[in-house]
């Protein structure tokens, strides 16, 4: 069998036009707008009330922020006082160790003319 060329032979078929059908169809109905609904006085009045709450809240809440904020500052004001109470107590408490230092009342007791005997003495802490 011999081959012949049947590659260079073929020649293309034009396909048959199809119709061009559009992808979304035009509609030629009328749309309607709905009309507005006009406001009823419950709704009138739920919106009034609604808005009066609100507000109301709003200065609440206002008013609370401003409690807070001077209960702070009057907490700031307690601690600072506390704060200075401890350190004066413990410069007290210092000044009072020394004042009873042993070398300081055998001091006070030779230049009053006294004498200091150690059998005599007791300590007495709370």
């Amino acid at each position: 069998m011999a081959q012949n060329n049947l590659a260079t032979q073929y020649q293309p078929q034009t396909l048959p036009k199809q119709p061009q059908v559009p992808l979304h169809r035009s509609s030629k109905q009328a749309v309607s707008v709905p009309k507005k609904l006009p406001v009823s006085r419950f709704e009138k009045c739920l919106l009034t009330v609604g808005g009066v709450l609100i507000i109301g809240m709003m200065l609440w809440l206002v008013s609370t922020k401003i409690g807070v904020s001077t209960a702070q500052q009057h907490l700031q004001d307690v601690d600072t006082r506390i704060a200075s109470l401890e350190n004066k107590n413990t410069n007290d408490r210092q000044t009072i160790n020394e004042l009873l230092n042993r070398s300081r009342l055998e001091k006070v007791a030779k230049a009053n003319g006294m004498t200091l005997s150690n059998s005599k003495v007791r300590n007495v802490n709370k």
